[in-house]
């Protein structure tokens, strides 16, 4: 018996559906680092899960080269460690690194929400809005991942009626660690409720046009999920920072 985590076929299950097919005309190393960041940022791949470079180019019939290329960029982000003649394997989300990136985000998404409640338009609103409901019915379908992906759309759907493009480029970058913690805390039915709630007075504070209430109504939102974060993750800290073994297992 071996770990389903040091097993090749286990991870490309985990990481490539199996009706996966890349597009040619676009840049396959930038299709390959978008499933695998995404396989990271939902925990799919746990810290210390090894990368299996080789089972990527194979599953998909492409040279290694783009594959290579896909997790270098992974790990500039440090979401993948590159070991020279060893391994590649998932990075571990250190406590530091996710406190720091919760607050930068805090930082940049104030100084985003106070331009966008000065500007932004009905259209803009009505965007958040349908994003909003988007997210409620995932919740309520009880799909965590789809619930923050719409989360995270409603934020972005800010910074876009904020006319602040590389702000949101900045975020989804910082993010990361946090949301791989919030891959745990979501499933949480109470936290996803407090959620809808603080998004629609945000959504208020906007349709308002009033900068001081969004941002108020912002800082608390972002303080209160990080504070629920915070908890998340010192229950679950073997299992972030790459110490918990995996407990399945599968034939050799």
């Amino acid at each position: 018996m071996k770990p389903v985590r040091n097993d090749p076929d286990a991870f490309i299950r985990r990481v490539l559906p199996t009706d996966l097919t890349l597009d040619r005309s676009m840049a396959l190393s930038t299709q390959i680092y978008q499933r695998v960041r995404e396989a990271i940022i939902t925990m799919a791949l746990l810290p210390n899960d090894v990368i299996f470079e080789r089972a990527i180019a194979e599953a998909l019939g492409v040279s290694r080269t783009p594959v290579r290329e896909a997790l270098l960029q992974l790990a500039r982000e440090d979401l993948v460690v590159i070991a020279a003649q060893s391994r590649t394997f998932v990075a571990p989300v250190r406590r530091e690194q996710f406190v720091e990136s919760a607050l930068i985000r805090k930082v940049l998404e104030i100084a985003s929400i106070r331009r966008a409640a000065e500007i932004i338009t009905d259209a803009k609103i009505e965007h958040l809005h349908d994003i909003h409901e988007a997210h409620q019915r995932a919740i309520e379908r009880g799909n965590p991942v789809a619930a923050i992906r719409h989360d995270n759309a409603f934020h972005a759907g800010v910074n876009q009626a904020a006319r602040l493009p590389k702000m949101q480029q900045l975020v989804e970058l910082v993010r990361a660690p946090i949301d791989r913690v919030r891959h745990i805390t979501v499933r949480d039915p109470v936290v996803a409720d407090v959620t809808l709630i603080q998004h629609r007075e945000v959504l208020d504070a906007l349709r308002r046009h009033d900068a001081d209430a969004a941002e108020r109504t912002l800082r608390d939102h972002l303080d209160d999920a990080f504070e629920r974060q915070k908890i998340a993750f010192d229950a679950n800290v073997a299992l972030f920072e790459g110490t918990e073994e995996s407990a399945e297992t599968t034939a050799d």
